[in-house]
C-alpha cells in the first residue's frame, strides 16, 4: 500500500473512532450539580446535610473535585433569597439541582421545566403542585418529602406529657405558608378533644419581633408551644431558645438539632437520614434516569431527643417513661 493511500486509510479510522473518543470523554467529564440550601452558609445543621449527601455521594464515586462540581448558594428559606439564588445556580447550567425545602424548591420550579430537581425535607409536595402524585411525579422534579398530618397530634401528646396543666398551645409557624396547615389542623383537631386551646403565633421571616408574641402568650399559665419545621423557625431557632427560657415555656420541635442546641425536647424524623438517600436518587439521574419515573419519598427514621438540662432551666420533671422512649437524652 502506498503512502498516501495509508494516510488516506488511517485519516478514515480516525474519522471512524472519533465519536468513540468523545463518547469516552463526555462519559469522564465531571459533572456540574447544584445546591441550593435554606440555611445561612455557617449553620451547624446546614453542614450536617451537606455531610451526609457527600458522604452517601463519595459511596457511590461520585467525588467533589475529581468527577463532579458542585456550586453552592445559601440561605434559600427567604422566598426572595430563594429565587435570586435558584437563577444564579441555573445560569451554571448544571446537569441536576438538589433542592433543601420548600422555598428553594418553588423558585427552581418556577424557573426551570428542563434540568432535574430533586427536593430534600418538602411537606406535601402534591399540594404545593411540584409533583402530580406521590408515585409518578411527571416533569423534571422529585425528591423526598417529610411530615404527615399525623405527627401534629404526637406533638401535642408529648406536651401534655411534659406538662400535665396543659390548657393552651401555640403554634409558630408562617401562616402564609399552606404546607403545614394539615399538620396544624391535626393539632387543632387533637387539642379539641382534650379541652387544649390553639393559637397561632405568626413568623414570617427571621427579623419578626415574635418575641412581644410569645411575653403575651406567656402571661397566663398552662401554656406551651409547638414549633413547626419551616426554614424560618431554623433559622431564628436560637432566639426561641432565650425567649421560652425567659418565658419557662415548654416547647417541642421538629428536628433533633432544635434539642441539641437548646430545645426542649424535638421529635421528627431523621434529615440527615433523607439527604443520604437524595444521593441516591442524584446517581440515578446522573446515570440517566428521569425524575418523572422516581416517585416521591417518605421518611423512615424517626426520633425523639430530650434535653434534660433545659428541662431543668425551665423547671420542668421529665417522666421516666418518657426518658425510656427517648432515643437521645441530652444530660
Amino acid at each position: 500500500m502506498g503512502l498516501e493511500r495509508r494516510k488516506f486509510v488511517a485519516g478514515l479510522a480516525g474519522i471512524a473512532a472519533l465519536p468513540a473518543r468523545l463518547s469516552a470523554q463526555q462519559a469522564t467529564r465531571p459533572r456540574r450539580i447544584g445546591l441550593l440550601m435554606v440555611q445561612a452558609e455557617r449553620d451547624a445543621e446546614g453542614q450536617a446535610r451537606i455531610d451526609a449527601f457527600l458522604g452517601q455521594m463519595a459511596a457511590l464515586g461520585w467525588v467533589d473535585g475529581r468527577n463532579l462540581h458542585i456550586d453552592y448558594r445559601w440561605g434559600g428559606g427567604v422566598p426572595a433569597r430563594a429565587q435570586a439564588a435558584a437563577t444564579e445556580l441555573l445560569e451554571l447550567k448544571p446537569d441536576l439541582v438538589l433542592a433543601n425545602g420548600t422555598p428553594p424548591t418553588a423558585a427552581l420550579r418556577k424557573a426551570t421545566n428542563a434540568i432535574p430537581i430533586v427536593f430534600v425535607v418538602v411537606t406535601d409536595p402534591v399540594g404545593a403542585g411540584f409533583v402530580e402524585s406521590l408515585a409518578r411525579p411527571g416533569a423534571n422534579i422529585t425528591g423526598f418529602s417529610t411530615f404527615e398530618p399525623e405527627i401534629g397530634g404526637k406533638w401535642l401528646e408529648l406536651l401534655r406529657e411534659v406538662s400535665p396543666e396543659l390548657r393552651r398551645v401555640a403554634g409558630v409557624l408562617d401562616p402564609s405558608f399552606p404546607g403545614f396547615s394539615a399538620v396544624w389542623k391535626a393539632v387543632e383537631e387533637t387539642a379539641a378533644r382534650s379541652s387544649v386551646s390553639t393559637t397561632v403565633l405568626p413568623l414570617r421571616s427571621p427579623g419578626d419581633d415574635f418575641e412581644t408574641a410569645l411575653a403575651s402568650f406567656a402571661q397566663e399559665p398552662g401554656g406551651a408551644l409547638i414549633v413547626l419545621p419551616t426554614a424560618i423557625n431554623s433559622m431564628a431557632r436560637n432566639r426561641l431558645f432565650t425567649t421560652t427560657a425567659e418565658l419557662r415555656l415548654p416547647a417541642v420541635y421538629p428536628f433533633r438539632h432544635y434539642a441539641f442546641d437548646g430545645g426542649l425536647m424535638a421529635y421528627g424524623f431523621d434529615p440527615l437520614d433523607l439527604y443520604r438517600r437524595s444521593a441516591i436518587y442524584v446517581d440515578r439521574i446522573l446515570k440517566g434516569a428521569k425524575p418523572a419515573e422516581l416517585p416521591v419519598q417518605a421518611p423512615v427514621k424517626f426520633e425523639l431527643v430530650i434535653n434534660l438540662k433545659t428541662a431543668k432551666n425551665l423547671g420542668i420533671t421529665i417522666p421516666p417513661a418518657l426518658l425510656v422512649r427517648a432515643d437521645e437524652v441530652i444530660e
